[in-house]
């Protein structure tokens, strides 16, 4: 009993004298072994790399347009985990191999001499935090590994590089009012504002059916099918209430502008172009048009001139403007809005289908003004506090 005092007696001194991070990484791990021991179900899953890898492909190549460039991606980071690091299962990764990973792709990936540049190397770098976070989410790798991952900041010539992916709500809201306007209760219109309106994943948008949609509950019910399921399945069943006008266009396009259509198993889909279900590519597609800047009536925030880029003149090459945003950024966008008005965490659980917990490491991305602003009203009614030397006016 005695040693294991002057054990913890030497940790508290080791600890307030600025220590290293090696240190902060063996007290580190020693919780984490006692706590896998005590505690079993809390033991991180152990896989084989190359199985997850497959499984973290599928599900990107399933949201992108440019398929053959995220395959490139995909490579280089598998051949860095199986064949560089010699990743053999999840439990194998460690934070060196992570932080290592952004040399690794800049100065040895490519035959050539010169490095790769910062562009790529930054498109590559969030990938690569992608795929960590994937294995975070599904308890294969310590939260503290995403901090490992260095991203290189890049400024382009006609502003500031893109950071954390979202649809600014100044974005949507030009984007809706367009809409509205000019393309009223079509398809695209009415994929945007359901987007919008609460951020959710796009199979689940993708999987609902006419009769999801209440107009006289004002109400969008979210239940799993075998062959559209929700993420969680029955945990992520759930109603969400439609505001504004939604309810309204919503009921347009249903008696105006909906094709009559059926999918597979005889279901009536809510989007659709005619031809069954909106397919995942047709609504990232949809997505990244409509986010254009210069689509909408704004200028092009990175001084390019709309007659001469690709991604102003082809649709199918929205994505490369680097303002569009994906369906995923369209619902990171909501959630951190929904966040800085005050909506409680528990509130976006039910609507959006996603924890407090993932919400903080994957959804909430508010800027420094932001986040100050969460807490003004918090500091302002302490500061009117009479009995409080600190707050004198």
């Amino acid at each position: 009993m005695t040693d294991r005092r002057d054990d913890v007696e030497l940790i508290i001194e080791r600890l307030s004298e600025d220590p290293t991070e090696e240190f902060l990484e063996q007290i580190a791990s020693s919780v984490v072994n006692e706590m896998e021991e005590s505690f079993p179900e809390l033991s991180r899953k152990s896989r084989p790399m190359g199985e997850v890898l497959d499984e973290f492909r599928n599900e990107k190549l399933e949201e992108v347009d440019s398929t053959n460039q995220y395959n490139r991606k995909l490579d280089y980071l598998q051949t860095y985990l199986k064949e560089e690091a010699e990743i053999e299962s999840t439990d194998d990764l460690s934070s060196e191999d992570v932080e290592r990973y952004n040399k690794w792709r800049k100065y040895e990936s490519l035959s050539r001499e010169k490095p790769l540049g910062d562009t790529t190397l930054s498109d590559d770098m969030y990938l690569f935090r992608e795929f960590i976070r994937y294995l975070v989410e599904h308890n294969m790798a310590p939260v503290r590994f995403e901090k490992c991952v260095k991203i290189p900041e890049i400024v382009y010539s006609g502003g500031e590089g893109v950071d954390e992916k979202k649809l600014d709500p100044e974005i949507a809201k030009a984007a809706l009012d367009y809409l509205r306007k000019y393309e009223y209760a079509d398809i695209e219109h009415i994929s945007m504002e359901l987007l919008c309106q609460s951020g959710p994943r796009k199979a689940g948008l993708i999987g609902r059916d006419v009769p999801d949609f209440d107009y006289k509950e004002r109400v969008l019910k979210y239940e799993t099918e075998e062959t559209t399921p929700l993420k969680n399945d029955e945990s992520s069943e759930r109603e969400i209430t439609l505001y504004g006008d939604v309810p309204e266009i919503l009921l347009d396009y249903l008696k105006d502008r909906r094709p009559p259509a059926t999918d597979e198993d005889g279901r009536d889909p809510l989007l659709t172009k005619g031809d069954g279900r909106m397919s995942p590519s047709t609504l990232q597609k949809i997505a990244y048009k409509w986010t254009r800047p210069c689509m909408i009536g704004l200028g092009c925030p990175h001084d390019r001139d709309p007659e001469d880029c690709e991604a102003a003149q082809k649709n199918n090459s929205a994505f490369k403007c680097p303002s569009s945003r994906a369906p995923h950024h369209i619902r990171t966008g909501y959630i951190t809005d929904q966040k800085n008005r005050g909506v409680s965490a528990e509130g976006i659980e039910q609507r959006c289908d996603v924890s407090p917990r993932v919400q903080k490491l994957h959804y909430d991305h508010p800027d420094d003004s932001e986040e100050r602003e969460r807490f003004e009203n918090e500091f302002r009614n302490a500061d009117d506090d009479p009995n409080s030397g600190f707050n004198h006016n």
